[in-house]
Parts: C-alpha cells; sequence; structure tokens
C-alpha cells in the first residue's frame, strides 16, 4: 500500500507553547491572581483511619491574616464520588468534602483561609484537632480476611468488596483439559506516586454562594463541573471550570481534589482563595493502585493457548473513586487469541492512599504477571517467546477474548522486525556476556491499549471559525495537560483544511466558551478529540463550497489540496484558501463560515507495543543494571512524530521507575507514609536511564483522524515486564513482585553509547 504523503501532520514539528514554557512565561494556576484573593490550606488527619472527636481553632484565630475556618458540620452533608469519569453505576458516592471520620493518611478534616500563604499555613498548623484512632486495614489480603472490620459499612459491610467484576468466555474446565502445559502464580505490584512537576492546585471563587469560578489543573473540566454543581446545589451554567498550562496529570488530575473544600471556605469567606498542594500532600493524595493478582495461563504443546484465568485485586483505599472502572478496563486488554478466558476482578476497600487513575489504567499491573507467564510458558515449550506471542496474537478482524469489534489495524509483527533491528545492532557491537562475574541477557514483553475508553463512552466536539485573514481559531474542550494535544489537534486542522499550522489557533479546555469534552483520560485526545477536529474542519471546508455556489451559481467548483476551482462555460477561476475566505466573506452573497462537529466514539482502536531489554546481573553483588531498551510502537499514523517520541521516552523512564524503585511505603507500625518528598521516594533521574531506542511502524487505522491511534499510556505498560524478563534470564531466578530493589542491587546505568 502506498504510503500517504501529508503536508503538516506525520512530521516532527514542535509544540506550539514550547517557547512559551521554555522561557519561563507559561502559566500555570499558581502563577494566577484573583483580586482580593485570599490563600487556603487543608487540615489532614496524620491517621490511616480515626474519629474526629474536637476541633479547636482558638490559636489559629489569633493569627495576624486569619480569615476562617470551614469544619465537616460546614460542608455540604452529601456524598460524591471525585472521579473524573462520566456519570457510571460503577462509581458510587462515598467521599465527602470534609470529613469527622476519616478513613486514609491525608483525609481532609478542615480548612482554613488567610490573607497569605504564609499565615494560612501558621493558621492551619495552629488548628488542634482531637483524633480517636480507629483499626487500619492497609493490604488487600488483610481486607479479605474473615477478621478485617468494614471500612465503608454503607458499601460494602461484610467482605470489603466496593464490587466484583466476572467476565469470561468458554470455560476454566475446557481451557485446562485442552492444556498440555499450564503456568501459574501470585503476583503484587506496590502503589505509586504520578509525581508531577506542577503540584496540584486550584483558585476557587465562590464568594457570592451562587457563581463559581475555577482555575485548576485538571484533566477532566467538564466532568468536574457536574460534580461540583451536585456538592454546592448550582447549576452548571453557574461554575465555569478554567484550565490554564498543566504540569503533567498522568490521571491524576482526572479527579476532584481540592476545589470543593477551597470552594467551601471561599463561601463562607466571602472572597476567592487559592489553594496549593505541597509536595507532601502529593504524596498522600492518590497513587496507581497496588495489585494482587493470581493468573493461569494454559497452552497445547504446539503453543497454541488455551486457558487464561485470573483473579484480579486492586486496593482502591477507602474510597470507590475511580476503582471498579479500572477494573473493567483492565478485563479488555488481553491481545492474545484464548479460547476459555476467565477474569475475576475484585475492588477491595482498604485505609491505604486512595487507588486512582494512573498511565496504564489497569492495564500495567496486568500486563506486568501476564508477560512474565507468557515467558515461562515459552521456557516450559521450549519455544522462541517472540514467536509464542506473535503465534497467538490477535489479527485485524478478529477480536480480544470478551470483545465485540474486531481488531481494525494491527503492526505488532512490524514492531517486533524493527525491535530485533535494533537488538542485531546492539548485540554485534557489544555481544552479550556471561562468566565469572556477570551474565546479561535480553527480556520482552509485548503490550496494548485503547484509543479513548474502552467502554467507548467517549464524546467530543470542536468548533473551527474562519476569520477573515484566512486564519481560523479552533475551539476544543479537551485538556491539554503537556502532552502536547493542542498541538496535534491544530495539525489535524490545519491538514484537513489545506493552510500552514501557523495560521491556526486553538483554545481548549474552558467550560464556557469551549464545547463539551468528556476528558483528558484513556488516551482519547488524538483519537476522540482528533476526529472530532477533523469533522469539524471538513464542515467547515463543507460551508466554504456552498457559499462559494451561491456566489456563483452558474459554476461548477471544487476543492483540492487547499486550492478552490470555480469552472464556468468561459473560464476557470483557481483561488488558495485565502482568496476563497476573502470572497465569501466580502462578497455581496457572503457569509461567515463556521464548521462545527461531534465525535462519539463508534471503536476503541487497539495501538500495540513490543519492548525489548537488555540487563546483567552481577553475580557476586547479586545487583542488576540495565544496558538498554527498544520500544517501537503501532499508534496508526503518528499525527506529530516529535511528540510520540516524548511519550516513548517519557513511559519508558515512568516503566522503569515503577520496575526498580518506585513504591509509595507506609510505617508498618505508626501506618503514615513515609515517603513525602523525592529524598524519601526515588524516581529516575537523566543519569539512571539507560539508553533508549523507540520508533513508530507505519500503520493506519480506518477509525482515527488521518488514521491516527493513541500513544499516551500504551508507552508505560510493557516496560516492567520486559525488564523482569531480562532480569529473570540474567539471574536465573524468578521474579513475582515490584519493585526489583526488594530482591536485587540496583546499579546505575551506563549511558555511553554502543561502540
Amino acid at each position: 500500500m502506498e504510503k500517504q504523503r501529508f503536508q503538516t501532520i506525520s512530521r516532527q514539528t514542535p509544540r506550539l507553547e514550547s517557547v512559551q514554557k521554555a522561557i519561563g512565561a507559561g502559566t500555570y494556576t499558581d502563577d494566577l491572581r484573583m483580586p482580593d484573593m485570599a490563600y487556603a490550606e487543608l487540615i489532614r488527619c496524620p491517621y490511616s483511619h480515626a474519629r474526629v472527636i474536637a476541633i479547636d481553632a482558638s490559636q489559629a484565630e489569633k493569627i495576624p491574616g486569619f480569615l476562617g475556618i470551614a469544619t465537616p458540620e460546614d460542608a455540604p452533608q452529601v456524598f460524591y464520588n471525585c472521579s473524573g469519569n462520566p456519570p457510571s453505576a460503577l462509581l458510587m458516592k462515598d467521599e465527602r468534602v470534609l470529613t469527622s471520620e476519616p478513613r486514609t493518611v491525608g483525609d481532609r478534616v478542615a480548612v482554613v483561609a488567610a490573607e497569605t500563604r504564609q499565615a494560612a499555613h501558621a493558621c492551619a498548623e495552629a488548628v488542634r484537632v482531637q483524633y480517636e484512632q480507629l483499626p487500619v486495614t492497609l493490604d488487600v489480603a488483610a481486607a479479605l480476611s474473615e477478621r478485617a472490620e468494614p471500612v465503608q459499612p454503607q458499601i460494602a459491610p461484610e467482605d470489603n468488596i466496593a464490587q466484583r467484576r466476572e467476565v469470561s468466555q468458554g470455560s476454566v474446565e475446557a481451557g485446562e483439559a485442552a492444556s498440555d502445559v499450564i503456568v501459574e502464580d501470585h503476583f503484587l505490584t506496590p502503589p505509586m506516586q504520578h509525581t508531577m512537576i506542577e503540584l496540584t492546585g486550584c483558585i476557587v471563587d465562590f464568594s457570592d454562594g451562587e457563581h463559581m469560578t475555577i482555575y485548576s489543573c485538571s484533566q477532566t473540566v467538564f466532568q468536574e463541573r457536574r460534580i461540583l454543581a451536585e456538592i454546592f446545589g448550582i447549576r452548571e451554567s453557574d461554575l465555569r471550570i478554567i484550565k490554564p498550562l498543566v504540569g503533567a496529570g498522568f490521571g491524576a488530575r482526572q479527579q476532584l481534589h481540592g476545589q470543593p473544600a477551597a470552594a467551601l471556605i471561599s463561601r463562607k469567606i466571602g472572597r476567592p482563595v487559592k489553594l496549593i498542594y505541597t509536595r507532601e500532600e502529593e504524596f498522600y493524595s492518590v497513587v496507581r493502585h497496588a495489585s494482587d493478582v493470581k493468573l493461569r495461563i494454559g497452552a497445547s504443546r504446539d503453543g497454541t493457548l488455551r486457558l487464561f484465568e485470573t483473579t484480579y485485586c486492586l486496593n482502591a483505599g477507602p474510597y470507590t473513586t475511580h476503582t471498579p472502572t479500572v477494573v473493567a478496563a483492565a478485563a479488555r486488554k488481553l491481545q492474545y487469541r484464548v479460547p476459555n478466558y476467565s477474569f475475576t476482578g475484585l475492588s477491595v476497600f482498604t485505609n491505604h492512599v486512595t487507588g486512582g487513575a494512573f498511565r496504564g489504567y489497569g492495564n500495567t499491573q496486568l500486563t506486568f504477571g501476564r508477560e512474565i507467564l507468557i515467558d515461562r510458558l515459552a521456557d516450559a515449550l521450549g519455544m522462541d517467546p517472540v514467536e509464542l506471542r506473535l503465534k497467538n496474537h490477535v489479527q485485524v478482524g478478529e477480536c480480544f477474548p470478551c470483545a465485540s469489534i474486531p481488531v481494525s489495524s494491527n503492526g505488532i509483527a512490524d514492531c517486533v522486525k524493527r525491535c530485533r533491528e535494533f537488538q542485531h545492532s546492539i548485540d554485534e557491537k557489544e555481544p552479550l556476556v556471561d562468566n565469572d562475574e556477570l551474565r546479561q541477557a535480553w527480556g520482552i514483553a509485548f503490550s496494548c491499549h485503547g484509543s479513548g475508553p474502552s467502554s467507548k463512552e467517549g464524546l467530543s466536539s470542536a468548533i473551527v471559525l474562519l476569520n477573515d485573514d484566512a486564519t481560523v481559531q479552533v475551539l476544543v474542550g479537551s485538556a491539554d495537560i503537556g502532552q502536547g494535544s493542542e498541538t496535534m489537534e491544530a495539525q489535524i486542522a490545519a491538514e484537513t483544511l489545506g493552510i500552514p499550522l501557523q495560521n491556526v489557533r486553538i483554545r481548549a479546555a474552558d467550560t464556557m466558551l469551549t464545547p463539551y469534552d468528556t476528558g483528558t483520560f484513556g488516551s482519547s485526545q488524538t483519537f476522540i478529540c482528533g476526529n472530532a477536529v477533523r469533522r469539524a474542519a471538513l464542515d467547515l471546508k463543507a460551508k466554504l463550497l456552498a457559499q462559494l455556489e451561491k456566489i456563483y451559481p452558474e459554476a461548477e467548483i471544487s476543492e483540492e489540496a487547499g486550492r478552490y476551482t470555480v469552472r464556468t462555460a468561459g473560464q476557470t477561476l483557481c483561488m488558495d484558501f485565502a482568496q476563497a475566505t476573502h470572497k465569501v466573506m466580502f462578497d455581496v452573497h457572503g457569509g461567515v463560515i463556521i464548521g462545527s462537529a461531534t465525535y462519539k466514539a463508534e471503536a476503541c482502536p487497539n495501538p500495540f507495543s513490543v519492548c525489548f531489554v537488555k540487563a546483567e546481573y552481577h553475580k557476586k553483588l547479586n545487583a542488576i543494571r540495565l544496558m538498554d531498551i527498544i520500544e517501537v510502537v503501532d499508534i496508526g499514523t503518528p499525527i506529530n512524530r516529535l511528540t510520540v517520541t516524548g511519550q516513548l521516552e517519557g513511559g519508558i523512564a515512568q516503566g522503569v521507575g515503577y520496575a526498580l524503585y518506585e513504591r509509595l511505603e507506609i510505617n508498618g507500625r505508626s501506618k503514615r507514609t513515609l515517603s513525602t518528598d523525592f529524598l524519601h521516594y526515588r524516581i529516575p533521574q537523566m543519569g539512571d536511564m539507560p539508553r533508549t531506542y523507540v520508533d513508530m511502524v507505519d500503520s493506519a487505522d480506518p477509525y482515527g483522524a488521518f488514521g491516527a491511534k493513541s500513544v499516551g499510556e500504551l508507552a508505560t505498560v510493557p516496560v516492567a515486564p520486559a525488564i523482569v524478563n531480562a532480569v529473570r534470564h540474567a539471574a536465573q531466578t524468578e521474579v513475582t513482585s515490584l519493585p526489583l530493589c526488594d530482591k536485587f542491587v540496583i546499579l546505575p546505568a551506563e549511558r555511553r553509547c554502543v561502540k
């Protein structure tokens, strides 16, 4: 198939806001200020479970600048779910703005306001809260034991299971009977913090108690507007949320954070307030779910998969938030043909830090154990682990287990081919070593994800306004949180209209001025919002042609590559986009052209990834070092190759941290978090990263704008299991849990170039 040629997309294009950020001129939430603005700070519970006996603010009231305090009695007496997902029966409401029975470390007990940030902190420190400590359950196994106390008695009074999800096809018994080899194990993954560069924060003006304006680092402005309107009993049209620049999200901002408490204290003192988290608050606000996963995979002697069975448990913490939808998403991510498939997913309440959305959304935890077992199965069958995966991989026209829409594009074989080219080049210059001191080995993993929510509930809309100078203004409700989606949406508009990218301006994520979008989650921006933008641009183009037909009623009018041709019996007139715009705008029969469109997900095309990792094991030190990581992806048509490369490199870094040393730690005796800053929570730095090689294969999906699929979450998913598979071959020992620093000394990477 001939490769399609593009003018604007599928190129290495710098982001629209990159210079603004590089010179320090970008405006983030904490850079903003409202007239007469005060500062707020939360009083949080230091215990994992307690009951508030009394709150004494008498000393806080004496501090200069004190403006007020709100306690649980002042807050709306309603429950809500902070998840930034559309309404769903899965998302039970069990959280309050402020609580008198905190169920985890950092639960919100009260909020104070003062004239300055320093005064607000001093006031919060001066508030004295008397607590009665209550029994604590921190992990899934303890929560499911018969002696466990219910964490949420009104929802799960007997077993701490918030929700159970069962998905199956075929039968386990048939799979067992058809399998000559069955491998099984029990896998544990830790809670992981998002560690965004920008601290979470908001500015809220609810001073009149009727109209609310919010500036916040949000991924889901329209969902948050809906939830806040329900909490405070106001109309959504009286509530405006504006997203400034955002310093990353990774899922942490796919939910309400401090906005309800800030709104409460703003209303009480009659002034707008700014509330910015500390780094310590970030660590106990939300984490990737810790998982407890039991897996069985069976195959016949020829390597055909016959059985996949899992019991998949996620540690929800004390509130439902995203957990049931994370479990549901994981059930839809098996990219291998398996006739007998059984998935039992449990959302389990504990007193751990609340689990929420995180890049990978449940896929990361399940893929970890699955890809390790696939490798073990290959060993047991005497097969090449790559060939075993390719043999059983779904193909175009086939469905994932328990899925209803067939796979629409698949470049996994090309991903493998490109990875092997990288691998061959590396090994040719640095052959694998196996001696008395160390042993080197390669490990691999495959992964997939979705483009938009796997439930196909993604919905977006776009408006494209044509200006008389032939520039266009694109309005979208989606939130760019640092991944570059606004640049890619502008590229799609430019490509569709046949105009230069510099002639496109974009405004996004302002609930008063931009149209509805489900939200920035589920790797949906390029696919869901991108389709809306393309349709809106096509609508503008169609209306431009229709207007030209009114101006030239006797002519035949056509458009190709941004040039408009008017043919009459006597002559042919050719116009570029600017000339056509001028004619339409200023002719006596002209008009204003506005394109608009909505896109509701018709499918959830799967992008695919292959990851190869080279690691070495130092036998006398019981130490490991990562040498090389290769990741090649099938994401359909890459809209912006520079941005995709950045997503892959960043996703790999996050996967390295997950595999080697990242874990939110809680002291077993005090039940308090030990991970409170970057001295006590290790994330990879540039010098920690091994040599990294990334690429994307040529592909195109029929559902995507210009054939595009997603990449954002996919990039992280295969990295940890590929690292573990390399380590298990090098160290010749099995690994079933993360992080690897529990079992090995981690040596710094050697970033020298391959000679």
